[in-house]
């Protein structure tokens, strides 16, 4: 079969369900290639990262996905050991695929691809779960390697989108900003602000166009960095260091 007729019949996820296999070790075989799964509505940019993974013998793509609800219907059926994801997709946005994953099938490892370079954006995808974060300008060489990296274990993010981290926090190191920004990341500030304004999580949640349990994720760490426990603690503690 030629290379466009296979990306064709992958890019239809009903094709997937009845001509892709699942999982080979369900029969007891250790399976030799990376199975990835892709999840991402534009049809030309699915296409053009799929062609990227298959240059790579080692990688497998058993399926596509168009939106998020197909995405993890596929996932369940398909047990893929990576999914490549999409953060803005129809039917189930990606960061609710990223938490559907971590608890329904959490042996998948999520690597998240986007066109948002906002240090917001990947923190609140790694608050999900995201095992990795790359931007859509990622070559396919990058993609590949991290594709192999985030299977082996290992977490990845686009290099600018890293040196964009290091500049926000350092620039909070050397005083030109609030001291506290080396220790709350930016959306926890914001989130922090929030709380002491006296919004819920479903609210915050809301407001911010993010999940409740990414909220609640963001308040576990914010709770673990500043060593205050319940919501009164939280609101005091902001107010002590002028963020509310």
């Amino acid at each position: 079969m030629r290379l466009d007729d296979a990306l064709r019949d992958r890019t239809d996820p009903r094709e997937h369900r009845s001509r892709v296999a699942p999982r080979t070790r369900r029969a007891g075989v250790t399976p030799m290639k990376i199975r990835v799964l892709v999840a991402e509505d534009h049809p030309l940019v699915r296409e053009g990262i799929m062609r990227a993974l298959v240059h790579d013998p080692g990688i497998d793509v058993v399926g596509a996905a168009g939106d998020g609800t197909v995405a993890m219907a596929l996932a369940h059926e398909l047990e893929p050991d990576v999914m490549l994801l999409d953060l803005r997709m129809p039917g189930l946005g990606g960061a609710a695929v990223l938490e559907r994953l971590r608890t329904e099938l959490p042996e998948i490892r999520a690597l998240v691809m986007t066109a948002n370079e906002s240090t917001e954006g990947l923190l609140d995808a790694i608050a999900a779960g995201a095992a990795g974060y790359l931007t859509k300008e990622t070559t396919g060489e990058a993609l590949r390697q991290a594709v192999i990296s985030t299977h082996g274990g290992g977490s990845v993010i686009t290099p600018r989108l890293a040196a964009h981290l290091l500049h926000e926090f350092s620039a909070g190191a050397r005083g030109q900003g609030p001291t506290v920004r080396p220790l709350i990341a930016p959306r926890e500030l914001e989130i922090l602000r929030l709380v002491a304004d006296g919004l819920t999580d479903k609210e915050i949640a809301g407001q911010l166009h993010i999940s409740p349990r990414t909220v609640q994720n963001h308040l576990t760490r914010i709770r673990e960095k500043t060593g205050a426990g319940r919501r009164p603690e939280l609101v005091r503690w902001a107010v002590e260091h002028a963020i509310a």
